[in-house]
């Protein structure tokens, strides 16, 4: 039996705050250390003291992350200089394989780090079996004492990510900054700063949120962290894709969805119906069928179609039978009485019109379109410090922008293809909204509750009010958090506009204090 190859480290975190001061106190602990044991001869060069410091934070994020999924479990960490040479624009300008491995010793050797086990050659590994690593508890209480936030750990993931033709492995490379992507860089800033300032959660029961993690989705983390979205360009260049990721409600299943918040109030989502289709007719100046992915199946297939549909015009090549239940629909054959290449003719059969398109890697063409259509959507919303959460295709919103939104969506759809579009509508049913309320309704939320009404009094027992140990304390606790550090940024930034004299830096900081 093969060694499961361990998960590694996660180069797009870092620490900030009050743990990231704490996080810095071990440099000064590990200076004090090399100079009673007189290794370092030389006072540290300004390059290699921020080497220092950004591996520390990165090293100490995961450290912390990693702990709290599994004490006893560990996470591998590379010491090879390749992997840090191909993980440069994650990790930053200024993470080196030596401030990394050398910090990292320097925990193992003060006990404070196990090294469960040393890297080691593995068939299966692209680069090898990692290093193994785990903090001990003694690293664990120093860093998480006292007035600790879970904002703390932050995703430093670059805000444009372009990656390499899938013959060079979808690599991120680098790219030439211009005045283009500068633009853009800014207007990300511009939606995530919005996003940062409002808290979006996920209005179920706890225990159901603890579940997800079976699934490899583990929320209780992300939710602090992954609140920012960036864009990703294929091919090496900046036609192909530009779709925005990043955001924790991109990866969890759409059932759950009509759950989200925006600042403890339900959202709605609206969807751009069979968008890419639209799109390719309208390419070639022909009208769209009313549903495009009604070729002769029953509806029960329609997913499936669509999601080969989509593969049709996104490759440039040879595409795989769907078979990994977790990226969706699958294709069986006998369930669908045709092999997988004639299911795909099948299709194309239905689309005559589009035969010169299919395979050719349009759709990737088109994501930037529809990428472009999301950004200005969000602006719309943006210049209002109004949060929108896109998951690509479609818009998340708080319910009482569900018209401006469609209007928004509509207009933006149609200056860019030149062409309508349906707008679907999913929101919180009646039932869903059930389930909290009989839970409030059982624990005493409503002394005189009347299903007639759909107003109810509140009780004003304290007790009950004031109590989280229940299977939606957890998210209220989230939230209440959410506005505390968010009064407590404000609050810093009133103490540095205070003591700023600079005009400029006043300027930016007075600008920052009235976004938030």
């Amino acid at each position: 039996m093969q060694n499961k190859v361990p998960p590694l480290i996660d180069p797009s975190l870092s620490l900030k705050g009050e743990t990231a001061r704490k996080c810095l106190i071990f440099l000064d602990q590990m200076a004090s250390w090399e100079k009673s044991n007189k290794l370092r001869q030389r006072s540290l060069k300004e390059s290699d003291l921020k080497s220092r410091e950004a591996s520390a934070k990165i090293l100490c994020a995961n450290l912390i992350q990693f702990w709290k999924r599994n004490p006893k479990g560990a996470f591998g960490i590379l010491r090879s200089k390749t992997w840090y040479a191909d993980n440069r624009i994650e990790l930053g300008p200024y993470v080196t394989q030596k401030g990394m491995i050398g910090f990292l010793e320097f925990l193992i050797e003060q006990n404070l780090v196990d090294k469960v086990s040393d890297g080691r050659k593995h068939p299966d590994a692209k680069q090898g079996i990692p290093t193994q690593i785990r903090a001990k508890q003694g690293l664990i209480d120093f860093l998480l004492q006292g007035d600790v936030s879970p904002f703390d750990i932050d995703n430093t993931y670059p805000q444009i990510v372009l990656k390499s033709d899938k013959r060079s492995g979808k690599e991120i490379i680098a790219y030439q900054e211009t005045d283009s992507t500068k633009a853009m860089d800014g207007r990300i800033t511009d939606i995530n700063k919005v996003l940062l300032n409002h808290w979006a959660d996920l209005e179920i029961p706890h225990s159901d949120l603890i579940a997800l993690q079976d699934k490899g989705i583990h929320l209780q983390e992300t939710l602090y962290r992954r609140r920012k979205l960036h864009r990703v360009f294929n091919n090496g260049r900046f036609e192909d894709g530009g779709r925005f990721y990043g955001g924790w409600w991109q990866s969890i299943p759409s059932r759950l969805r009509p759950f989200i918040t925006i600042n403890g109030k339900p959202t709605v989502e609206l969807d751009y119906s069979t968008m890419h289709p639209r799109m390719l007719y309208a390419h070639i100046g022909m009208e769209c069928p009313a549903d495009p992915y009604n070729v002769g199946f029953n509806s029960d297939r329609r997913d499936l179609v669509k999601k080969a549909f989509n593969a049709l015009i996104n490759a440039s090549g040879r595409i795989e039978q769907f078979k990994n239940p977790e990226d969706g629909p699958v294709f069986d054959e006998d369930e669908i009485g045709m092999s997988w290449k004639k299911f795909l003719d099948h299709i194309k059969s239905y689309h005559p019109k589009l035969k010169s398109l299919f395979g050719t890697g349009i759709g990737l063409k088109f994501q930037r379109k529809d990428s472009d259509i999301a950004e200005a959507t969000m602006l719309h919303f943006t210049k209002r410090n109004i949060p929108i959460l896109p998951v690509h295709d479609s818009f998340i919103m708080h319910h009482g922008h569900e018209d401006e939104l469609r209007n928004v969506m509509a207009k933006e759809f149609e200056k860019k293809v030149g062409t309508s579009i349906p707008i679907k509508v999913d929101k919180i049913t009646p039932d869903q909204k059930a389930i909290r309320r009989k839970h409030d309704i059982d624990r005493g939320l409503y002394p005189n509750f009347d299903p007639t009404k759909s107003i109810h009094e509140i009780t004003n027992d304290l007790d009950i009010l004031l109590d989280h140990n229940h299977e939606y304390g957890k998210y209220e606790e989230r939230l209440d958090l959410f506005w505390a550090n968010r009064e407590s940024s404000s609050e810093l930034l009133r103490q540095e506009l205070k003591n700023e004299q600079d005009p400029k830096k006043f300027a930016r900081l007075e600008l920052d204090r009235l976004r938030k």
